[in-house]
Formats: C-alpha cells, sequence, structure tokens
C-alpha cells in the first residue's frame, strides 16, 4: 500500500499514543494496515473538529434561524451539561 497522504495527523507521533492503558504495551500496527489506521485517525480529526463547531450557540429565532451566534471557541464550550444564553456582545 503507502499511498495514503495524511492530511491531519502526523505519523511520526502514533506510535507513541498507541499503548495499551491497563499494561503500558506498545501496540504494533502491520505494513498493510498503515494506510487503514491513517486514514481512521484523519477522519476521526475531522469528525472531532465537527463536534466541536456543533458546540457553538446557534440563532433560534428570525430569518438566521440555524445561523451561529459566534465563530470563537471558548472555554464554556467544553463545560459538560451547562447551556448559557450567549450575551449580545
Amino acid at each position: 500500500m503507502g499511498s495514503y497522504k495524511t492530511k491531519y495527523i502526523r505519523v511520526t507521533k502514533i506510535k507513541d499514543i498507541l499503548v495499551d492503558d491497563q499494561t503500558d504495551k506498545k501496540i504494533r500496527v502491520a505494513g498493510d494496515a498503515k494506510d487503514l489506521v491513517y486514514e481512521y485517525l484523519d477522519n476521526a480529526v475531522v469528525q472531532a473538529c465537527q463536534d466541536l463547531v456543533n458546540k457553538l450557540p446557534r440563532k433560534s429565532k428570525g430569518a438566521n434561524k440555524g445561523d451561529l451566534k459566534r465563530i470563537t471557541l471558548k472555554p464554556r464550550d467544553f463545560e459538560n451539561g451547562e447551556e448559557e444564553e450567549e450575551e449580545e456582545e
């Protein structure tokens, strides 16, 4: 294989994080599975970024219903279970 070009991950860092949490054993990736692993991780990064965008508040009324209220991620976007009304800036 060897034809997949990564977009969002650094392949040199993958070995450092492929470790079993319970035993601290490093996980190896077979040569013919590397492209599949890289593509999977690239897709996971894309999905995680979309999840971040979805955390942003949206307008709920008017002609612009569904549009983003702001385009900046803030620390409060990472607080679980607490949705606050956005103050107009």
